[in-house]
């Protein structure tokens, strides 16, 4: 028989969640799991508090996002029927992840929440403070822009508009609407950009990217 509590837990996910994992966030709300801060993940489980920095495009099975906390960011994706959870969320949003599981990828430290994962909205703050350098995983940067090249296209499965950029002595690739949202900043201006990741020793700036 299952226990009160866990079939509460599966009944609030429509069933959609297994009595293991109900049993997994009934323990996490009562203090049994240990809860992660995002500069200590390492691959494997995880359940973390975490704010909602930017959120990418919704896709037919996944949606990425970054999130951080006090200590760091990263990104987050979300599966199966956590994607549908994306059209409540928006930036600045705080949620409690539960059960999701941790990889690294090509953003550095990717937090995945599946099939068994859970994701809610909290009343709960966090405060998030930038940091800016060149680093493994997600980064930020500012400097001035020296120049802007002429964008580019890539026919494939579908067009890439990929527009390349130099901010200080730095090379950055801008895809697609970034590409776009560049033509607003003039060469000699100061410039930031939140949420780039590196790629075959290259910078790039993409859907989860920023402009300021």
């Amino acid at each position: 028989m299952i226990d009160e509590e866990i079939r509460k837990e599966m009944e609030k996910f429509n069933w959609l969640i297994d009595e293991e994992t109900a049993k997994l966030l009934v323990m996490e709300k009562q203090g049994k799991i240990n809860l992660m801060k995002i500069m200590d993940l390492k691959e494997g489980s995880a359940s973390l508090y975490a704010k909602i920095e930017s959120i990418g495009i919704k896709r037919k099975n996944f949606m990425n996002a970054i999130i951080g906390d006090e200590t760091g960011f990263c990104l987050m994706k979300l599966w199966d029927h956590n994607v549908n959870f994306a059209h409540y969320l928006k930036e600045g949003d705080v949620v409690r992840i539960a059960n999701a599981w941790v990889r690294k990828g090509i953003y550095g430290i990717e937090i995945n929440v599946g099939k068994y994962g859970m994701i809610e909205k909290t009343n709960k703050k966090i405060k998030t403070s930038l940091r800016f350098g060149i680093k493994e995983g997600i980064f930020n940067i500012k400097g001035v822009l020296n120049k802007k090249y002429p964008t580019q296209v890539y026919i494939g499965e579908k067009e890439t508009f990929i527009r390349r950029i130099k901010v200080d002595d730095m090379e950055i690739y801008l895809i697609n609407e970034m590409a776009k949202k560049i033509q607003n900043v003039e060469e000699g201006k100061e410039i930031t950009l939140l949420w780039l990741h590196k790629k075959n020793n290259r910078i790039y700036a993409d859907e989860l990217s920023k402009i300021k």
